[in-house]
């Protein structure tokens, strides 16, 4: 009998043979599958459950050498990483992703990309890519390259390399199903305007003018810097117009692109997102709304003057609270102790919601109450027969002492209640250990949580009825205005006045005007 060694011939061309024929013996199979010979790994892992631990064992053994399954197991672990959330797996995925890369799988390295694209690790994307050749004979491939390369380039900001791939060779030869589909995408959000560009690319697509509504007070224009966000924007409007009583009153025409170039901001999860507001001049003649919002990746919501910043997982809730603001109305959640809002007692009414008023009064009961009305925003839905004032003493003088607020057993209508918005402020000045209770606060028409509380409360009827009498009383003065005041804070006091002349135009009361025009809103 002669014994034949693990390297002869036997193993490596006649079991493969035989293998590969699927004429072997069982132990041909079992001698295969000791020595880690592909064939006999193959065959079992075909009869393997799949997902089965044994599953794994063997496609990780074939994977060392087999570009197919070096593949298959790095999309198997990505998978594994949307249902669980592991970082453990998605590290384990790009391994592999990698080692079929090494082993020649052009496949894998645009799954790598958009694995890496989706994580927002642009610059590891394009590496990935580079590793392509410049022809790709794969059209499927060179498609799925050519709308990589697109989007990467939007997120990227740059729109030249943009226009220049939809003019390249490659776009011409391989621009099918998808990248069409991106085209469109391109052109409906506004990433490109040439009109050379887009010439015979987009069927019968046109980007219009919104539509007015009649019941809009005021139009926003969203921004974001990528596409993926520009559609989630979509969908954001959609599910707003749905769901939110305030979606009448906004008029929101279809998201626009704006370069993550053309902005700058200091965006971090837990704060509050600002931006180098005098970057807005350069789309400000591309504008035709009254507000603008910018959606980013993370970062806290908020209105600042004429402008909404938030974040992409901010729900429709959050969306109409911050739209609510633009439309006049304040927070009723403690604002911060150096807010402007809640720094003395209100010089005159500044918002549908909210007075800020001492807490205290001493007079005649009728003067002290119509002096009171004077100074609310929804005097006109108080009932004459609804009280806003309770007696602190028994005394008959005439100089009586007062507390402002609406008794509890009248809870159910409009009237004056504390709010929560300046609780951290109304403290009297330079006050002793003594004299540490506060002298005013802010008030509000309801004794019930509202969604200027918490956003996911209600948008009350009782609000909508005040926005409905005044609708432009409390408006937020156009985004030029921002352009304005941040120009003034860098000393460019000649721009400055320029920008309030713009912000100007959208007033149509005189006093506001004036208002506008000297910079005191």
């Amino acid at each position: 009998m002669i014994f034949l060694s693990s390297s002869s011939f036997f193993l490596s061309d006649y079991l493969t043979k035989q293998l590969g024929k699927n004429n072997y013996r069982s132990g041909q199979l079992s001698y295969g599958l000791k020595h880690d010979h592909i064939a006999a790994l193959t065959i079992k892992e075909k009869s393997a459950g799949f997902d089965s631990r044994n599953w794994l064992a063997l496609n990780q053994k074939l994977g060392k050498s087999q570009a197919n399954t070096a593949l298959k197991l790095g999309h198997w672990y990505q998978k594994k990483f949307q249902q669980e959330s592991n970082t453990a797996l998605i590290n384990t995925a790009v391994m592999w992703f990698e080692q079929a890369i090494r082993l020649g799988s052009q496949q894998a390295a645009i799954a790598l990309a958009q694995l890496y694209f989706k994580d927002d690790k642009l610059l590891k994307a394009q590496t990935v890519l580079r590793q392509l050749p410049a022809t790709l004979k794969n059209i499927n491939l060179s498609e799925n390259w050519l709308v990589l390369s697109l989007k990467i380039a939007v997120s990227e900001g740059n729109v030249t390399l943009v226009k220049q791939l939809l003019t390249s060779n490659r776009f011409k030869r391989y621009g099918d199903n998808q990248a069409q589909r991106l085209l469109a995408d391109l052109n409906k959000y506004s990433v490109i305007t040439n009109t050379e560009v887009l010439k015979n690319k987009v069927s019968g697509q046109i980007n219009l003018p919104f539509e007015t509504s009649l019941t809009c007070i005021t139009s926003l224009q969203l921004y974001a810097t990528n596409l993926a966000h520009l559609k989630h924007l979509n969908q954001l409007i959609k599910t707003f117009k749905e769901q939110q009583v305030l979606a009448p009153f906004i008029c929101l025409p279809t998201p626009r692109y704006i370069s993550k170039n053309r902005i700058d901001c200091m965006a971090q999860a837990e704060q509050a997102i600002t931006c180098d507001e005098t970057r807005w001049q350069s789309v400000a003649n591309q504008v035709g709304s009254r507000h603008i919002g910018l959606m980013l990746k993370e970062g806290g919501a908020n209105v600042h003057l004429g402008i909404l910043y938030f974040d992409v997982e901010d729900s429709a809730d959050v969306f109409s609270h911050e739209l609510s603001h633009l439309l006049g109305f304040v927070d009723e959640y403690p604002l911060s102790k150096d807010h402007e809002t809640c720094q003395d007692v209100q010089q005159k009414t500044f918002a549908h919601n909210i007075a800020v008023l001492n807490k205290y009064y001493q007079g005649e009961r009728d003067h002290v109450r119509a002096s009171v009305l004077a100074s609310l925003a929804w005097a006109s839905e108080i009932k004459v027969s609804t009280p806003i004032l309770q007696a602190v003493d028994n005394s008959t003088s005439s100089k009586k002492i007062w507390r402002l607020g609406t008794p509890i057993a009248f809870k159910e209508r409009v009237g004056v209640y504390l709010a929560e918005s300046c609780q951290q402020s109304s403290v009297v000045a330079n006050a002793t250990a003594s004299q540490l209770s506060p002298h005013y606060s802010a008030f509000k028409p309801l004794n019930r949580r509202t969604q200027l509380r918490y956003f996911a409360n209600e948008f009350p009827e009782e609000y909508l009825t005040l926005l409905k009498a005044k609708p432009s009383n409390y408006l937020m003065p156009s985004f030029h205005y921002n352009i304005a005041f941040a120009l003034y804070q860098q000393g460019n006091n000649s721009r400055a006045r320029y920008w309030l002349r713009q912000a100007a135009e959208w007033e149509s009361e005189p006093l506001r005007k004036l208002t506008i025009l000297s910079g005191d809103f």
